[in-house]
Formats: C-alpha cells, structure tokens, sequence
C-alpha cells in the first residue's frame, strides 16, 4: 500500500494538470456538500447544548384521530404525567410569554419570557453562574414573584454589575425579585432572556376549563437505559387513564414523545434542510461523474502502460489497487482544499440568519460530526469516481495490447461510458438549474406584491400592552384608550403624514378567522367547517396610509366598531368569492372563535377596498377583511407611521411620545417596513442565493465535462478525420459529425432532467415556492434554452478545431 501511495505521489506531480482539474473539481463538490452538511448538523443533529442533552425529550399532547396534529399540555395533566410516569428522571413545563420589564431608573425594554416549572433548571442541571435558582417554595400559589435573567440581560441591562442579585424590577407590571443569573448563551428552550416559576392552575369547579388551556411545552429526561419508544407508551397508558377519567376534555387526546430536534426543528424547516442536503449531494455527484469521465479517458491513454505492468506480473486486483489510491488521494486533496470553502461558506450563513429568531442552540460550527462526513465522503467519492475506470483499465488483453496500433482499443469501451456519464450530468444540473430557477422567480415575485404601498416611507414599531388578568390594561377599553392618546401623538411628529395601529402590517401575515355568513347559517361548526378569512385590526387612517383606496362604499369612521354598530371593510377579492354578482355593500358576517364555536355580533360591510396581498406565505390564500381595532381589540399592535423623509430617524420621537403615554410601556422591532418585509422573507434570499450557487458550479462542471469527453473524443478520431476530409468531406460535415455525439448526450441528459426537474419542483413548492407554480414555463423554458446554448458552445469548440485541421497533419498523427 505504501509503494502505491508513493506511486500515486508521483503520477499526481507528474501529471500536475490533470491532477489539477479533478482537485478543483472535487474541492468544489466535497466543499459545497460539508458546508450544507454542517447547517444540517447543527439544525437538526446536534443535541441542545446541556449535559445529557441527547437524552432531553419533549411532551406534547396529541391528536388520536389525527396523529400529526399536536398540542400543548394542560397544567392539570402536566401534573399527572409527572407523579404517575416511571420512564424519565422528570418531567417539567414551559408556557412562553412576554416580560415587560420596567424599573424607575432605566428605560422599560420587552423580552422573552419563559415561566418554567421550578425543577426545570435543576433536571437539565444549568444552575445560575450568579444568585441562586428556583426553589420549590417559588413555584406555590401566593409566592413573591422571583425572577431569573439571561446573561446578556446582565450584561447590557445592568452592565455586568453582581448587586443586580435581589433588585426589585416590575415584569409585565407585577412586582419580581431578581435571584439569578444563567450562563452565557443559555437561552432554554428558544430564545427567552427572562424566566419565572410557572403559577399553578387550579383545578376545582371554579377552573373546570383548565384542562382545555393546553398552552404547556413539556420537557423530560429519559433514564439510563429507558427508550424513546418505551416513555412514549408509558405516557400513552396514562393519557389513556386520563381520557377515561375526564372524556369531555380529555377524549381523543393522547401524548407525544418526541426528540428536541423534531419538536423545534421538525416539518418544513427539516424538510428544507434535508432538500438542500439532497441538492448538495447532486453536486457531489456531478462532480464524481465529471472526474469519473477524466479518469476513463486518462486510463485509455495509459492502457500501454497498464499493459507492461500486467505483463510483468501485476494482478488485476493490484492494479485495481493501485488506480484507486490514485483516485482517493486526488479526492482526499480536493477535499482538503474545499475544506475553506466549507469554512467560508458556514461563517456567510451564520451571518445571514443572525436577525431571524434562530433558536440559541442552533451553532454552526465544524465539530467531530462534520469531520467524520467529510472524511467519508472525501474517501468514497475517490472510489465512486476510480471504481469504474480501474476495472475498465486493468481489464486487459496483454497480447492484442501490445500490438501495433492498439493505443486505441479502449476507445469503444470507453466511449458509451463516459457517453452515460455525460448526460447523468446534465439530467441533474437541469434538476438544480429549475430548482434555483423557481425560487430565484418566487424571491423576485415577493418583491412585487402589493407594490402601491410605499414601504420605504413608512417606519414600523412594536407595541404589546400587558393584558393577563388583573393587569392594567387587560381589558380592551384600556387598551383603546392608550391608542386614542398615543396615536394623535405620533400624527404630530415633524414630517409625520399618517400615523395608524395595525395588527399586522401588509404582507407580513397575521391573524386568520373563521366566519360564518348570515344568509348561509350554519347549523353544526363542529361539523360543517365554517370558512376562513385573513382579519387585519386597525385604527383610522390605515388603508390610506398604505395606499388601499376604498372602492365602493366608505371607510370607518369614529363610532364604527361600538357595540351595536359593529363594521367591516372586505377587499374586492373577498367580495368576489363570498358573494359572486351581488352587492358586497350591506351584507353580513361574524366571527366564530374558539372550540366552543362562539359567535361574535354581525358585522355590516361598510366599503370594499382594493385588494391586499396580506398573507404571500399562506397557503390557503384567504381573502381579507378590515376591522376597527375597537371592535376586535389586540393587545399587540404594530405602529406605523408615514413620512416622505428618513423614517428610521423617527425612533427616538416614537420612544418619546409613548413615554409621555405610559412610560412603562416598551417598543420593539422598531425598522422601517421595507425592514420587516425583508427580514420576513429572509429565507426565499438566502435558500435561493445557495441553491443558485449550487446550479452554476453544477453548470460549470456539467459543460466543462462535455466539452472534454467531446475533446477527447476528437482528438483519437483525428486519423478518421483526416480521411474523411482527404477523401473530400466539408467543413461542415465534419462539424457535424464531432456535434452529433454530444449533442445525442446533451438531448439525453436535457429529456431525463426535465422530467426529473418536475418532481424535485413539487418537492419544494410547499417550503420554497410563493406565487410560483412548481411547473412554471417560463422556468423551464429558460433553462432548457441555457442548458442547450451552453452544450452547444462545449461541443462547437473541438468541432471547430477539427474542422480547421489539415489532412495531412492528421494522417501523420499516428
């Protein structure tokens, strides 16, 4: 083995251009593969970062009847689950929520806010680097409120300062206590800055609905030894209990257990980085098959040199040997080369997702994983692309093979093979090209929804009012009240044109209703399945300070929205579907919320406006409908106002004017709209910047290897040339003759990926694809046009060359 490695040593310097191309080639391929691998790991492989963290399993409620439908945990079954079950060290809880934080000398700020089960920290052993934790005491009915803080809560909040240990601060207007703070970078379970114990629920007859609340995540540790699918049927015997003890909640309602990763990483966002992965590995494909046709040729022009080695005694099985440590060292080489491409390429994602709520745990960094995937792929590409041309060059006939003029007595072996190779090469670059194709069109379809709203004057804030129970502004009245203060306020800053509340701004998604129409009743919700419709909730002055004009009818004035006068605006599009060649104007329609079907007043239609691309991510495409934001009163509401000039400077006269409202009220995600729509959409850019990338280098290698298996394949055909122009063949048939070859490859190649184009296609449009069909023409048109552009310019070249040489220069070639 060692004499092979040094041979091979010297057949890579000695055949230093050769050697070149496959180095690049394969850098390119095992570079591109280890850096999606590496996001792969860290999404989706790599345990949250705690001590036995492969081991942490979440709990879930779950659907019987419908096995992927899940749900949270009742605090009530939460409790039972946790005394009854014999398969995890513990179980405890998670209800997320929001943390207005407020003290008298510093500004108010909102953060994440997590009320855990005071056990939780203890199970997944990360204490507080600073205070304490929390106690058992903490977690009772009536306890002082406590709170634990993240590191960098600390550090930005309170500059580092170790006396924050007993601080007495207001959370969402309730008096807490900080006892601790977390390590650096825990952030358990997402994102959250700020835990406290999570408040018991009652379960007497005053709270029977507490077992319908199922607003837990639940967490839990498996003993040594214990199986996933073990715990799981442990629970489901308990939840089986349970259904039977309390069939009017709890019937039909069973308990997943699942991992940490298909919980929160699970459903589209697994689906899309297994895709990419898959994508990659088309690449590394190409590129083995691109390498592979470089070996064949390169094994046909060293077939005399085989030959000797064979007649002096080599084995098959050495040779065999011998061609694949060649081949796994060139791989092994490229690989190490791509290696700071797979470096680049981590730290230019990592960038690009730092401001889109990736969850704490999610660190893209090369670990042993990473490692132990690129050594075997670097490894097993050099056998992919050096097993077929090593059994084909040490298949040999010593006594033809000496001969006079057997120099191309591979030339036929050689050639269907590569002939394949060629065209599996271009069947995938026209799967990746459509794939790149379809989300590059869907990115630029994005930027054209609703393009009358002026998204660069318009500066966007967010405002949570506390609303829990006993809080100050829990009741809606309260909360219209701060509107109606606040926003004449904003209307007022210099430069401000418009100044509105919104539930969500236009095409950043939102809220989506069920309905019911008052000359289609329904008798039975449960059964019948109300339609749904996008609800968008906002102050006067909305729809004009996004240039939605109103169509017919009119807008809301001041008393729509009061009891008794309740009103909507519906776009043309809703018009259109619920009530197709009549008036929209007059109609009626109510909300039926909850899982009792509750039906909320009637609503009158007052105007229909123009419609609005509220929800591009939405599947379902619901039409919308606009409320008064008094008549379906959110807590949460976007601020937004207009100004022809600079709005980020708006910030600080935003912060201001709220101060003199409620200065213990904070603003967050303060961007201008055209901010917040690409932060929304960050995905579709960056996905398909990489799969983009993926199809050029997947183009470049497919369209370099068909110009060389053309190449190569002139050049042994010269002699044949030269008689066939000595005996008066044109420039043009011979052209023709050099094209037909590559050409029947590109044509194979082309059909094949086409058909596989549009599978791959159906795969992604559920993640990938807005406002673009998965079978979009205009797509496909264009790549099969630049697919057989590129093919003919790689098999044009030789053929030109060929038709430029002299016949007497290639009769004395061999």
């Amino acid at each position: 083995m060692l004499h092979d490695l040094r041979f091979a040593l010297r057949m890579l310097i000695t055949h230093r251009w050769f050697s070149l191309a496959v180095i690049v080639t394969m850098a390119l391929g095992i570079g591109v593969n280890t850096t999606v691998f590496t996001l792969v790991n860290a999404v989706l492989f790599k345990p949250v970062p705690v001590p036995n963290g492969e081991l942490l399993m979440t709990v879930n409620g779950q659907s019987l009847a419908q096995p992927d439908r899940f749900s949270g945990l009742s605090y009530p079954d939460f409790l039972a689950l946790r005394e009854q079950q014999t398969s995890f060290v513990a179980i405890e809880a998670v209800a997320g929520d929001r943390g207005l934080v407020s003290e008298n000398d510093r500004p108010p700020e909102r953060f994440n806010l997590a009320r855990i089960s005071p056990g939780l920290f203890g199970m997944i052993q990360m204490p507080p680097v600073l205070g304490r934790g929390f106690a058992g005491a903490d977690g009772e009915a009536g306890a002082p409120g406590v709170l634990l803080i993240s590191h960098r809560v600390w550090k930005n909040r309170y500059e580092s300062d170790p006396g924050v240990i007993g601080r007495s601060v207001r959370v969402n207007g309730a008096a807490a206590t900080i006892v601790g703070v977390m390590p650096e970078g825990f952030l358990f379970p997402q994102r959250e800055d700020l835990w406290m114990p999570l408040a018991p629920v009652t379960t007497t007859a005053g709270a029977a609905d507490a077992r319908t609340q199922r607003n837990l995540q639940g967490f839990a540790l498996l003993k040594a030894g214990v199986t996933r699918e073990a715990a799981a049927a442990d629970l489901a015997v308990i939840a089986h209990r349970l259904a039977t003890e309390y069939p009017d909640s709890n019937k039909d309602s069973g308990v997943a257990v699942r991992s940490f990763h298909d919980t929160y990483n699970g459903g589209e966002v697994k689906a899309v980085f297994l895709t990419m992965l898959l994508a990659v590995g088309f690449v590394l494909l190409i590129a083995c098959a691109n390498v592979a046709n470089l070996m064949l040729s390169r094994a046909i022009a060293r077939e005399r040199e085989i030959t000797v080695r064979a007649a002096l005694g080599a084995t098959r099985r050495q040779l065999i040997r011998q061609l694949l440590v060649e081949s796994v060292l060139l791989s092994c080489i490229g690989g190490l080369a791509g290696f700071g491409l797979t470096a680049a390429g981590v730290h230019a994602f990592d960038l690009a997702t730092q401001d889109v709520g990736k969850p704490y745990w999610v660190l893209f960094e090369l670990d042993y994983r990473v490692f132990g995937y690129f050594a075997i792929i670097s490894v097993v590409s050099g056998l992919v692309f050096g097993l077929v041309p090593a059994l084909r060059a040490s298949r040999v006939d010593v006594h033809t093979a000496m001969k006079e003029g057997a120099r191309s007595s591979g030339t036929k072996r050689g050639g269907r093979l590569t002939g394949i190779l060629v065209a599996f090469q271009f069947a995938l670059t026209v799967v990746l090209l459509v794939s790149a194709g379809l989300m590059m069109r869907s990115f630029f379809q994005v930027q054209t929804i609703n393009p009358f709203v002026p998204v660069s004057q318009i500066f966007t804030a967010g405002l949570d009012l506390p609303s829990g129970s006993g809080e100050r502004y829990a009741v809606p009245a309260a909360r219209q009240r701060l509107h109606d203060d606040l926003l004449p306020r904003l209307a007022a800053l210099p430069g401000v044109t418009h100044a509105a509340a919104v539930s969500s701004g236009p095409g950043l998604g939102g809220s989506s209703r069920r309905i019911e129409f008052d000359d289609r009743p329904i008798n039975d919700p449960a059964t019948e399945a109300p339609l749904r419709a996008g609800i968008v909730a906002q102050s006067p002055g909305y729809l004009d300070l996004i240039n939605v004009p109103i169509l017919q009818g009119r807008g809301f004035n001041a008393t729509d929205g009061e009891a008794g006068k309740e009103a909507a605006v519906v776009t043309r599009d809703f018009a259109a579907r619920h009530w197709p060649g009549r008036e929209a104007i007059g109609q009626r329609f109510r909300l039926v919320e909850g899982n009792d079907f509750k039906r909320g007043p009637w609503m009158t239609v007052v105007g229909v406006a123009s419609d609005l691309n509220q929800r591009p991510q939405d599947d379902e495409n619901l039409a919308v409908f606009f409320v008064p934001q008094r008549q379906v009163n959110f807590s949460n509401m976007m601020l937004m106002l207009r100004t022809p000039v600079n709005p980020a400077a708006l910030a600080p006269l935003v912060r201001s004017a709220l101060r003199d409202v409620d200065a213990e009220l904070p603003l967050y995600d303060l961007r201008t709209l055209q901010e917040a729509l690409d932060r929304n959409r960050w995905f579709l850019a960056v996905f398909g910047t990489l799969f983009f990338a993926f199809a050029l280098i997947a183009l470049l290698m497919a369209s370099i290897g068909l110009y060389a298996v053309v190449a190569q394949a002139t050049a042994r055909r010269t002699r044949e040339i030269g008689i066939r122009m000595a005996l008066g063949s044109s420039t043009a048939g011979i052209i023709q003759l050099v094209l037909s070859r590559g050409l029947r490859q590109l044509g194979a190649g082309l059909i094949i990926g086409l058909a596989g184009a549009v599978g791959f296609a159906r795969l992604i449009s559920g993640e990938f694809l807005i406002g673009v069909s998965p079978q979009d023409p205009l797509v496909f048109s264009v790549v099969t046009v630049m697919l057989v552009a590129v093919g003919l310019l790689a098999c044009w070249l030789p053929a030109r060359r060929a038709a430029r040489i002299k016949p007497t220069e290639a009769l004395r070639t061999e």
